[in-house]
Formats: C-alpha cells, structure tokens, sequence
C-alpha cells in the first residue's frame, strides 16, 4: 500500500499537537491551556515544516488589507505594510515593548487560523550562536530561514535603505519581496530577500552577556530602552542594544527599520525579544509584571513623529492599530502585558487580559 509524504507529515503533526501546549486551571474565559513558544533548532522536522510553510501560506494569500495599504499584494505584505507605517511611532519610544508583542500575537493568529500553524511563533535565540552566526542550524540547511546574501550587492532604488545581497537557499531561498524598502507610503515591488551579515557585530551584540546585563535591570525604564537600543550618533554601535544590534547584525531587509520584517526572520528574531521580556517580568511578577513607563515620543536625535504626545506610556495605552484576536477595539497596553493574563484585568475596572502564551527555555 503506497503512503503519500502529505499523509504522513499530516499524521506527524495531529500526534505532535498534544505537546504544543500545557494545561492550566481556570474558568474558560481564561488561560486555561498556553501556546508553547519553542526556539526554533528544538523543533522536529516536521514542526519546522509547519512553521515555514504557513509563513509561505501568508505570502500566497491575498490581502485583507488593501484599502488601508494599496501596495499590499498578500497576507504576508499586510504585515509588513502595518510595520512601515506604524514605525516612527513604536520605535525609539516606551510603547516599542507592547506594541511588538501585540503585533507577534496578531502574525501568529494569521498563522494559526489562515494557515495551519499548530502551536505558536518559534523564537530564535541568537546568543547561541553569536561566535559563529552563519553555521546557526536557524540559519542553515533546508528546513531554514536561508543564510547570507550571495552575489552582487543590491543597492535598493533612491539609496536610501539597506543594500545587501540576495537570498538563494534555505527555506525562503530566491523568494520575491513585493514591497520597497523605506518609509511608508508602501511602494510595490519585485526584489530579492537581502542580507549582508555581520560576524563582528553578532560577536559583540549577540553575547550572553549582554543578554545578562539586560535581565538586570530593576525596572522597566531602565530595562525597555537597554534592550531596545539607540542610534545615538557620532558613534552609533555602541549604544544599539540587542534589538537594534541584532538587526543590523542581519543586515539588508532587516537593517531597513521600516520594512525589516521583509526577511522572516524577523518574527523569530523579535519572539526573542519578547521572551526575554517576559522572563524578565517572571523574576519579580509582583514589582514587573504590569510595569509601564517612558514617554510615548521617541527619544534621541532620530525623530520621525512630528508633534508626537506628551506624557508617559501608561497601561490604558492604545497599541494602535492593532486589535489583537476578535477585539473590535484597539489594544491596550494592560492587555498585553502578562502573556498567560487571558481574561484578568490589569487592575480593577481595566479591560480584561487577552494573551495566553509561554516560552518553552
């Protein structure tokens, strides 16, 4: 009796499911069982597969979003349009933190009911690989996000973005990106995935140590800002964190702050990010968990949001445009902050909590 490959990977992922999630008690409007998030290399083959292919599934999509984002031209440019035009307000700023977990929870929600994703978002940890980046197992081999650019350097039009070279292997290997890179309004385009990828900067950047003087931090003012990182010139490296650093490890599409979820590793890239945000909030829930703060405009000489508000970022934040799972109305900071917080208010009279996640270390 002949068994198809698509029988058999559909037979490995029903039996995979069960350990996708773990059993918490609780009333059903609440966070009764949690998303595993797991690094990226602990995955089986087929898990992998599954992740790969339903961010492929996004791309082939057509858009939800094209009256708001004309350029978009799939599922997968309807996220990478909503970053390019909400960047200048969620980077450099206190709400970066919040809305980037919104944003993942929105991506991975398409990936589970638009594409069959089973369990959630793998996180790529980076610091496993700091010493020699491009032997990752993240970023190499079939069943991969691709290595580094090869051939010759794309400059993308105007000069004004990240150049870099084209990706040919690898899961997204010779894959079309339909949008341009720079600040919005969005452009159509038909490029290459670029990435120009720097050791010397993932051998600073992506050390563990820096990983731990982040986890340090007493409070969220100081810990949001040290592993978002700045562009604080004459000398920019020094002060650019493990968010920024990290992407300008990558280089090319994820250089472009506007367009940097062009590559696809930025989803497991910024999962990491997130994870460490919330292993910070799990050292001290009582002091962390709901710890908001620093201005809502950004700060440093880099300033894209004219006339942005004044004031702190408080927890009834909007996380605007994002109205994460069936909401009809926009996010709020509150809701996101305890990602196993699934119908529990952040406070008293506050809008119920609507994660329900965890980070498999």
């Amino acid at each position: 009796m002949k068994v198809s490959l698509g029988s058999v990977l559909l037979g490995a992922l029903l039996a995979s499911t069960p350990a996708e999630v773990v059993a918490h008690p609780g009333h059903p409007s609440t966070c009764m069982v949690t998303t595993k998030r797991k690094e990226f290399r602990t995955l089986s083959n087929v898990q992998k597969l599954n992740f790969l292919a339903s961010v492929k599934c996004l791309m082939n999509r057509p858009p939800a979003l094209s009256a708001t984002y004309p350029a978009s031209t799939s599922r997968w440019t309807d996220f990478l349009l909503v970053h390019q035009a909400n960047t200048p307000f969620v980077h450099w700023v206190g709400q970066f933190l919040p809305w980037h977990r919104a944003f993942l929870q929105d991506f991975e929600d398409a990936l589970r009911n638009e594409c069959g994703l089973i369990g959630g978002i793998p996180y790529w940890n980076p610091a496993l690989d700091f010493a020699n980046l491009t032997a990752s197992p993240v970023l190499s081999g079939p069943l991969s996000f691709g290595g580094n650019g090869v051939g010759p350097v794309v400059v993308p039009p105007g000069g004004q973005s990240s150049d870099g070279n084209c990706v040919i292997d690898g899961f997204f290997g010779n894959v079309s990106v339909r949008v341009a890179q720079g600040p919005p309004p969005g452009q159509v385009a038909d490029r290459c995935l670029l990435r120009y990828i720097r050791q010397d900067f993932a051998s600073y950047w992506m050390n563990p140590s820096h990983v731990a003087t982040v986890l340090a931090q007493p409070d969220y003012a100081t810990f949001a800002p040290l592993i978002e990182g700045d562009m604080i010139p004459p000398d920019v490296f020094p002060t650019m964190g493990i968010h920024t650093g990290g992407h300008a490890t990558i280089g090319g599409d994820m250089s472009d702050m506007f367009t940097s979820n062009s590559d696809p590793i930025f989803y497991p890239f910024h999962a990491n990010i997130d994870r460490l945000w919330a292993k910070w909030q799990a050292a001290n829930p009582t002091a962390r968990q709901y710890d908001i703060s620093n201005p809502i405009a950004p700060r440093g000489v880099i300033q894209m949001w004219p006339n942005p508000p004044a004031g702190n970022v408080t927890l009834d934040y909007q996380l605007s445009p994002l109205k994460v799972g069936d909401s009809s109305t926009v996010t709020t900071v509150g809701q996101i902050m305890n990602t196993k917080g699934k119908g529990v208010p952040s406070a008293p009279g506050k809008p119920n909590g609507i994660l329900c996640y965890e980070y498999v270390e």
